[in-house]
């Protein structure tokens, strides 16, 4: 069919993505206690998202020296008068319970142990679905479900809270940002999440080099009040996602070709164990435990607080501008994307997206090339150029801002859509080195295909993110469990739909229809399937997340059997001791 240009400046301002609605927000100070259950007036909803974030890695970060030795605390030493039918359950071989027994004095028992300012919430309370939300509330596939939500203030808190779920055997989740889209979440049923969005210290060094983060800050934390003080690091592309939880993935970002991953600006992490125990990890102290965090780290514990690398933000200014092409050019967009992406600056970060705009093509979904340059415009051009000879549809005027504008220069802000909670949402996600144009023609095809047939997945995107590699590659490939240094293009294929009564007949169409997009992306020339775990859905191989390499995987599985003996951090991406 043929399209005209006049009704594109409809979406142009926003790239792509729907309007957003502002959620409301908690911030730290306020926790106004009230009586019995109702233990909140105010509280968060930050169920919000990226899918480039990814996943809250199920770990919310740790400790330094051993917490909490000695006897236990009254309540954690209390043996249950009620059968457990988890009792020292190994959450390696066995599959969980549909409904788990809780200690009926487990909200009394907890607020005796834990700090006066933690909170332990039963589902009888008023706000305890509003901290139970995730991104994708889909409640069939990738959601579990909590009997008790603890909220601790501190690091002993997270401490003393594992020992006495593992005393009571009750499986638990750490949870921030609850972006991730596992489908293995949802094997967790009336268990125990612990919220850490309360963890938020935030130091400097004198140096101005570094700075302690804790476990529960989002992007939105971090990134503003770096930028206050000049500096700036690699953080996720969402703003609503949490810090670490890309990081302990691995940690992609606009600036990883300048500073590396997320996780390679970690220098020490405490980290509270399956047993409870406090620990710090760095180069010199449990550096095995080190090793395996900075990219498989939501298998190993709960990250309380890391020393995070801060860089003096020297080139201030960003430069972008899209492209929009119909779907009959795409063979030529991509082959000039494997062009440019051959020797890409650091600088630079190529980004594509597909999605459907009824105004532009009520059939076929647009795509969208959008290039983004850290630098002024006038450096920028020769950048911008490939993309503006291929005549497109629509061109965007060039527009400048800062690392903190990026957020709202890719709609990435905790107000926008992308950051609102779906009723159903699901990532495929995979990496790859270069396009396969001819296997991207088929993913589109089957994209458009999937919309076709099922318009209440009308709302679905694909983001295929082009990250520069000059300082992840910079890293012995062997100093940390990330594998896939040497994978350029990330892929995301969004599969969402709003609330409606066939939620679960959705839930079936949508997985057929993301692993049919996802795998005919690969081509015919993938011969070793690779995913960033953030991006994981389920039916990956331990493989594509963690690497190939005989030993890589062997040292992994020594350390769960060393760290995670008997699988507590077993709910996401698990590495099967």
């Amino acid at each position: 069919m043929s399209v005209s240009r006049h009704s594109v400046n409809t979406y142009k301002a926003e790239i792509g993505f729907a309007a957003s609605r502002q959620p409301p927000s908690l911030l730290p100070e306020a926790r106004t206690l009230i009586t019995g259950d109702d233990q909140l007036i105010t509280m968060l909803s930050c169920t919000r998202y990226l899918i480039w974030g990814g996943l809250l890695a199920l770990a919310g970060l740790t400790a330094a020296s051993p917490v909490a030795t000695g006897p236990l605390p009254i309540a954690i030493r209390h043996t249950p008068s009620f059968p457990s039918s988890l009792e020292h359950r190994d959450y390696n071989t066995s599959s969980l319970s549909p409904v788990v027994s809780l200690p009926p004095t487990i909200q009394s028992d907890l607020t005796t142990l834990l700090s006066p300012s933690a909170l332990v919430l039963l589902p009888s309370s008023p706000s305890f679905t509003q901290y139970t939300h995730r991104w994708s509330l889909n409640t069939h596939t990738n959601s579990p479900s909590y009997g008790v939500i603890v909220i601790p203030a501190s690091e002993r808190d997270v401490s003393l809270t594992i020992q006495y779920a593992n005393t009571h055997s009750i499986p638990f989740l750490a949870t921030t940002g609850t972006h991730g889209t596992w489908q293995g979440l949802s094997q967790l049923q009336g268990g125990m999440a612990i919220w850490t969005r309360n963890l938020t210290k935030m130091e400097f060094a004198a140096d101005g080099h570094s700075a302690t983060l804790g476990g529960g800050l989002r992007g939105n934390d971090v990134i503003p009040a770096l930028w206050a003080r000049g500096k700036q690091t690699t953080t996720g592309s969402c703003r609503c996602v949490s810090l670490l939880g890309p990081a302990l993935g691995g940690g992609h970002g606009w600036l990883q070709g300048q500073y590396g991953l997320g996780a390679d600006q970690i220098l020490s992490a405490r980290v509270v164990l399956a047993n409870g125990t406090a620990v710090k990890t760095s180069n010199t102290e449990n550096s095995d435990l080190f090793w395996a965090l900075r990219g498989a780290g939501h298998n190993f514990g709960v990250v309380t607080e890391v020393e995070y690398k801060l860089y003096d933000a020297v080139r201030p200014e960003w430069s972008y501008q899209s492209f929009t092409f119909t779907q009959d050019r795409l063979e030529e967009v991509y082959r000039v994307h494997n062009a440019v992406m051959r020797n890409q600056s650091q600088y630079v970060v190529y980004w594509s997206l597909w999605r459907l705009v009824p105004e532009v093509d009520p059939v076929n979904p647009i795509l969208v090339s959008t290039v983004y340059y850290n630098g002024p415009a006038s450096e920028a051009a020769s950048y911008f150029a490939p993309f503006a000879a291929l005549s497109p549809l629509q061109t965007t005027p060039v527009q400048t801002t800062d690392y903190p504008g990026l957020a709202a220069a890719a709609q990435f802000r905790v107000t926008d859509w992308a950051c609102q909670p779906k009723a159903g949402a699901t990532v495929y996600g995979m990496d790859v080195d270069s396009y396969d144009v001819k296997g991207l023609r088929k993913s589109y095809n089957a994209f458009r295909d999937m919309i076709r047939a099922e318009p209440a997945l009308s709302l679905s995107m694909a983001y295929l993110e082009g990250y520069s590699l000059q300082a992840v590659q910079a890293v012995p490939y062997e100093s940390t469990a990330f594998a896939l240094r040497d994978r350029k293009l990330l892929y995301g294929f969004l599969v969402t739909y709003e609330e409606t009564e066939r939620n679960k007949t959705l839930d079936a169409q949508a997985q057929n229809w993301g692993e049919k997009i996802r795998d005919a992306a690969y081509g015919d020339k993938v011969k070793q399937k690779s995913v960033y775990v953030n991006y994981a859905k389920g039916s990956e191989s331990l493989q594509a997340m963690y690497g190939y390499e005989g030993w890589r995987q062997e040292r992994l599985k020594m350390l769960k059997r060393k760290y995670d003996p008997k699988g507590r951090f077993s709910f996401y991406a698990p590495i099967k001791a």
